[in-house]
C-alpha cells in the first residue's frame, strides 16, 4: 500500500495538501521449488521497499543551492527545509512476518542513504490497526471491511483522478492522513486536526503498563511513544568483533554508518 500526500504552510492558523500519488505495490509470485514461501519473504519485502524509495526519490525536493563558494559545516546544512512521514502500520505483537517486512523496509529505505539526504527531517509513524480503525469509525468486520475501508478513503482523496483504489491502496489513503495530522501538530496547526486523531496523537495522561519488575508507566499520545513515533538519523555505529585465532582476549571495533 502507499499514497504521498504533500502539504505546505499557509498564511494563517492552517495547511494546504495535496495528493501526489495514491495506489498499491505487490510482487509477483515467486515460483522457486527449492525455496518455501516463508523463505522468499525478505525478497518480496526488499522488491516492495525498493520501489517505494524510488518512488520517494522521485518526489523529492531539490537540495538548496547556497552558492559555489559555500562549504556544508553540517550534515544538515544544505538538506531542503521539507520533512518526510513513513506512516505505516504498526506490526502485530508475535507476528514474525510483519516485524521481519517492517524491518526490511526500514533497511531498504535508508540503505543508500540518499532518502534521509533529501529531506530535512525523516520521521517514521506508526499506528495499531486497531486504532486506525476506531479513529476512523470503521466498524465491519470480515470480507465487508474493504468497502467500508474504500469509502471511507474517499472522504480524503479525489475519486475522479484515483477512481482505483483497491482494497490495499485505500489503507496507504488512511495512513496518510495520519501522517497528515501529525504533521500539523508539528507545523503548529493543531486547530485543523479533528478532536478524535488530536487526542490520540498528543494525549498525555499516562498508563501502567506491564507487570511486577516489568511494570512502567507509558505516555498514551501515540506521539510521545518512541515505538510509534521517532526520527531517522544516519548515525555511526560501532560492532566488536572477536577473531578467534588470535589468542588475545581483546575485541577490535569497527564502525559504520547506519
Amino acid at each position: 500500500m502507499s499514497a504521498l500526500l504533500a502539504f505546505t504552510p499557509e498564511e494563517g492558523p492552517y495547511t494546504d495538501a495535496i495528493w501526489l500519488a495514491g495506489g498499491s505495490v505487490k510482487p509477483d509470485k515467486i515460483e522457486d521449488p527449492m525455496m518455501d514461501a516463508r523463505s522468499t519473504v525478505w525478497i518480496r519485502a526488499k522488491a516492495i521497499a525498493t520501489y517505494l524509495r524510488e518512488m520517494i526519490k522521485s518526489v523529492a525536493p531539490p537540495k538548496k543551492n547556497p552558492g559555489d563558494l559555500h562549504v556544508c559545516q553540517a550534515d544538515d546544512c544544505c538538506k531542503p527545509e521539507v520533512g518526510l512521514i513513513i506512516a505505516m502500520e504498526y506490526p502485530t505483537p508475535q507476528n514474525d512476518y510483519l516485524w521481519s517486512v517492517n524491518r526490511i523496509i526500514n533497511l531498504i529505505m535508508f540503505e543508500d542513504g540518499e532518502v534521509a539526504a533529501s529531506f530535512g527531517e525523516v520521521r517514521i509513524l506508526l499506528v495499531n490497526a486497531s486504532t486506525l480503525r476506531s479513529l476512523m469509525g470503521l466498524t465491519q468486520k470480515g470480507n465487508t471491511n474493504k468497502t467500508e475501508n474504500i469509502a471511507k478513503a474517499y472522504e480524503f482523496i479525489d475519486k475522479t483522478r484515483f477512481p482505483e483504489l483497491d482494497p490495499e491502496s485505500c489503507d496507504g489513503v488512511l495512513m496518510a492522513m495520519m501522517g497528515r495530522h501529525a504533521a500539523s501538530v508539528l507545523l503548529g496547526t493543531s486547530g485543523e486536526v479533528p478532536d478524535k486523531f488530536l487526542t490520540a496523537l498528543c494525549r498525555s495522561d499516562q498508563r501502567v503498563k506491564g507487570k511486577g519488575r516489568n511494570a512502567h508507566a507509558i505516555t498514551n499520545g501515540i506521539l510521545h511513544r518512541t515505538e510509534y513515533w521517532y526520527r531517522y538519523e544516519r548515525r555511526r555505529y560501532t560492532v566488536a568483533v572477536k577473531d578467534a585465532s588470535n589468542p588475545k582476549k581483546g575485541l577490535s571495533r569497527v564502525n559504520f554508518s547506519i
